[in-house]
């Protein structure tokens, strides 16, 4: 009975200091892991502000671009309607001009013709200045005979496309990424295939986000490679940029 109790007595004091040592490496960690946190949140507290600042900063540019935007297109509507006021031709003159081919005749302009130069005049002397400078661009680019397709980012970021004959309006989901673009001109071509060789699609934005302009920016030049791989179609297509326009009148 002795001997035992003698043994435990020096055991006691042994257990003691390792309680002791397995508390201060356990206080020591729980210091070090608190400041690990505290560095973990002083870097994101960083990187938030950093973020704010950033965000801060494209919604200024943004504003700044979107009234430069519209300067831009203030300048060109005073433009087209000076240009509009050449169209503004009387039916008389109209008349004298463009004179319709008889029955006899193999060359010159049919009936039909006329009438619809006619009435392109007046869309024109009526049309608002940048209507008559779209449509003066437009026919500059279709010079070659393209197909065309007009894409219109609109304000929430959606893309609203016209094509064919019948100038169909096909609006889809919101555009976040150049993938998002590619895959949606995608879609619509393969329900509206094209019906010349060359394809030209005539891109502008509304007051959209610079997120959504950059994704239809990244993927036009993809859009446009992957059409012309296609391995099904023949057709060649190629894109120009307009920049900004105001919102389209749905039904024009």
């Amino acid at each position: 009975m002795t001997n035992v109790r003698r043994l435990t007595l020096q055991l006691t004091p042994l257990l003691d200091l390792m309680l002791i040592v397995i508390f201060a490496q356990y206080m020591e960690v729980r210091i070090v892991a608190k400041q690990e946190a505290d560095r973990f949140a002083r870097a994101r507290e960083s990187v938030t502000e950093e973020n704010e600042a950033l965000r801060e900063q494209v919604d200024q540019w943004e504003s700044q671009q979107r009234k430069f935007d519209q300067t831009r297109h203030a300048e060109r509507e005073q433009l087209g309607q000076i240009i509009g006021e050449l169209f503004q031709i009387p039916d008389a003159t109209l008349n004298k001009f463009l004179q319709p081919r008889s029955k006899n005749e193999a060359g010159g302009i049919s009936p039909e013709d006329v009438a619809d130069l006619k009435g392109r005049f007046r869309q024109l002397a009526n049309a608002r200045g940048d209507e008559v400078v779209d449509h003066l661009l437009t026919f500059n680019e279709m010079r070659k005979q393209f197909d065309v397709w007009e894409l219109y980012l609109e304000e929430d970021g959606s893309l609203l496309i016209t094509i064919g004959q019948d100038r169909q309006r096909i609006k889809t989901k919101v555009i976040e990424s150049a993938e998002n673009f590619v895959d949606a001109v995608l879609q619509v071509s393969q329900k509206f295939p094209s019906t010349k060789k060359n394809v030209l699609m005539l891109c502008s934005y509304g007051n959209c986000r610079l997120r959504h302009r950059l994704a239809m920016a990244r993927g036009l030049p993809a859009i446009a490679e992957r059409m012309r791989n296609d391995g099904q179609s023949t057709h060649d297509f190629d894109y120009a940029v307009f920049g900004y326009r105001p919102a389209p009148v749905v039904g024009r």
